[in-house]
């Protein structure tokens, strides 16, 4: 696999961390995946650190500079708050519903 620079990497994870909806971001066992219409991308683990991989019409370019330990970290708590939210929109709509249903005449 080609490497990814440094800087790209880190401009990569800025935009990515900066607008984590636009990405559909899942955990799985071998890290944190996503994509978008253009790129998909993801944090892995290898043995102890963390390597970012990036995959753009067909090639995958990598960065195993070891510092990606705290992005994955950062957007593993990403993730967990946005499904919060969306559990949250989730309950609010159910009572939302049922307080219709309750203010309706039988």
């Amino acid at each position: 696999m080609p490497d990814l620079k440094i800087q790209e990497a880190k401009l990569l994870f800025k935009k990515i961390h900066s607008n984590p909806k636009s990405y559909d971001l899942k955990i799985n066992e071998g890290g944190i995946t996503g994509s978008d219409e253009k790129i998909s991308f993801r944090l892995y683990r290898t043995g102890e650190r963390v390597d970012f991989a990036v995959t753009i019409d067909g090639l995958t370019f990598t960065n195993t500079t070891g510092e990606w330990n705290n992005a994955m970290a950062m957007l593993t708590a990403t993730i967990k708050k946005l499904e919060r939210e969306e559990e949250n929109i989730k309950i609010e709509q159910a009572i939302d519903k049922l307080r219709k249903y309750l203010s309706e005449e039988n």
